[in-house]
């Protein structure tokens, strides 16, 4: 089957650049819309990915997979910690966190009409060399026995008047902001941190925890789960941090599942666009097409190149809708402007699979709007092709 060459496509993009160029420019419309929510989607995944240490697990009450509906009697604890499987510092102390988690409004500075959800996370000093991802940006942090927090450079920043040095009543406390923290980006930058002593007595949640953070030796993983099951007086699962927290991303893939809904909606006005466009082009090059057929051309040759046409259209759109939504995103500062999805802080992330995400878009709306007018630009009679004027 012969082949029309692409430069055919060319030119005639070219003889009508003023409706080609209106349509990429649709197209390109979409395509940054698009890229953009994925940014949001990958900024928040990639928060909750980056918790997840190798080698490191977590153990919360059976059936449960979340931190804040969890709860371990104490006893539990001390089970628990003197299991083999648990690695040990140069000290020989196990490296086992029991911490807690509760709810917490960061907007507790604002009036109080303003709610703004968080994490306030207890912690024994064991936690902050545990999670070696840990830094101080400011400050120290919280001192066993003492109502003091550490805050997350998130919502340090989200929240600047809780900087170091700032009291405030909450609880049945007065508290004091002593340090801010930050961890690679990930959404740990979202919590304050306390000391899980005082937050017990705080919330009276004194005689158990929320979780409890391990490291376990190499190899023993499935020992160290059989033994949790095995045991009858324990009631917990385990799991490793990075299943753990891929399990929190979930809401990321129902969020994407929201900007594909919202992409189709978009995208299929430009679909038309496109459609229109193409017609027109089929309409305006009813003799050439003829001429084509008659120089022995078939019916999958024309229909390709218009489809290759419209394709090529859409690509071009794709390309400009990408650029558009980097220089938006870097212009308006979109990669550092901070947003949230419950308790999660985040910035939003050009990844290669948003820009990627873009171009599909373009490749779809491209086949989409292009198919019928390629369907009838193929389907023309030769005879009448050639009458027309």
């Amino acid at each position: 089957m012969a082949v029309i060459p692409i430069t055919y496509n060319l030119r005639s993009l070219m003889v009508r650049r003023t409706t080609s160029l209106m349509t990429a420019l649709g197209i390109a419309l979409v395509v940054m819309v698009v890229v953009i929510l994925l940014s949001f989607v990958s900024g928040l995944r990639q928060s909750l990915e980056l918790v997840g240490e190798p080698g490191h697990w977590i153990v919360l009450s059976r059936g449960t997979w979340s931190e804040g509906e969890s709860y371990i009697p104490r006893e539990q604890a001390d089970i628990l910690r003197a299991r083999p499987e648990i690695s040990t510092d140069a000290s020989g102390a196990a490296l086992f966190s029991p911490e807690m988690v509760v709810p917490f409004n960061a907007a507790v500075k604002r009036p109080a009409i303003q709610f703004r959800p968080a994490s306030l996370r207890g912690v024994s000093p064991v936690a902050y060399r545990m999670h070696r991802g840990l830094k101080l940006v400011a400050g120290r942090w919280p001192a066993p026995g003492r109502d003091e927090m550490a805050i997350g450079q998130k919502q340090a920043a989200r929240f600047p008047e809780l900087g170091v040095g700032t009291s405030f009543r909450y609880g049945r406390r007065s508290w004091t902001i002593v340090g801010i923290f930050a961890d690679r980006g990930s959404a740990l930058e979202s919590e304050f941190w306390t000391d899980i002593d005082v937050l017990q007595q705080d919330a009276r949640f004194e005689n158990g925890y929320s979780s409890f953070h391990v490291v376990l030796k190499p190899g023993t993983e499935d020992s160290f789960r059989k033994a949790l099951t095995d045991d009858a007086r324990l009631t917990v699962d385990a799991l490793s941090e990075r299943e753990f927290f891929a399990e929190q991303a979930k809401v990321a893939d129902r969020l994407r599942a929201l900007v594909l809904i919202v992409g189709l909606i978009v995208g299929t006005g430009a679909a038309f666009g496109g459609m229109n466009t193409m017609y027109a082009a089929v309409a305006r090059r009813t003799r050439e097409i003829g001429v084509l057929r008659t120089l022995g051309f078939s019916r999958g040759s024309v229909l390709a190149s218009f489809l290759v046409e419209s394709v090529i259209l859409a690509l071009a759109g794709g390309v400009v809708g990408d650029a558009l939504a980097i220089f938006l995103g870097v212009g308006a500062g979109l990669n550092h402007r901070l947003m949230s999805v419950g308790a999660v802080v985040f910035s939003s992330a050009f990844s290669l699979s948003a820009l990627s995400g873009g171009i599909a878009a373009a490749l779809l709306i491209g086949i989409a709007g292009g198919l019928l007018p390629a369907w009838r630009a193929a389907h023309l009679p030769i005879i009448e092709s050639l009458r027309e004027a």
